[in-house]
């Protein structure tokens, strides 16, 4: 028969397994955004958010200059930006030493600024067309 201590670390193995998480919740991969400038605060809490989703096993991190310990540093590479208008790509770099930029984006309203909506699915957009290494 085996002893509950032995079935308790079985189901740890398997959790780490099936998920990429361990049992106590600690992540496993460490995702950081590199935010500066104006329209970098609440596209890079947009993008946070949206990283979130998409790894919910991760940990999101932000600062204004690369750190270390993380698995991927993603960066907002503006190529314009007005009131009412945003283009853009994500540049990333992995721990490996691989790295790498998705495709130009943009993002434009008609009747007024911006809003954190539209920001919203901007970085949705640049996390659907950007290959991540994760």
């Amino acid at each position: 028969m085996t002893s509950p201590g032995d079935l308790s670390s079985c189901s740890s193995a398997i959790q780490l397994l099936i998920t990429g998480t361990a049992v106590s919740g600690s992540p496993l991969r460490i995702v950081q955004l590199q935010c500066s400038g104006s329209l970098q605060l609440p596209l890079c809490e947009a993008l946070a958010n949206g990283l979130q989703k998409t790894f919910p096993d991760a940990a999101i991190t932000a600062a204004d200059r690369q750190q270390a310990g993380a698995d991927l540093t993603l960066r907002f590479v503006e190529q314009s930006q007005a009131a009412d208008w945003v283009s853009g790509s994500l540049a990333w770099q992995h721990s490996d030493g691989r790295s790498g930029q998705g495709p130009v984006i943009e993002q434009s309203v008609m009747d007024g600024p911006l809003t954190a909506d539209d920001l919203s699915d901007f970085a949705g957009q640049l996390l659907q067309h950007t290959e991540l290494p994760l």
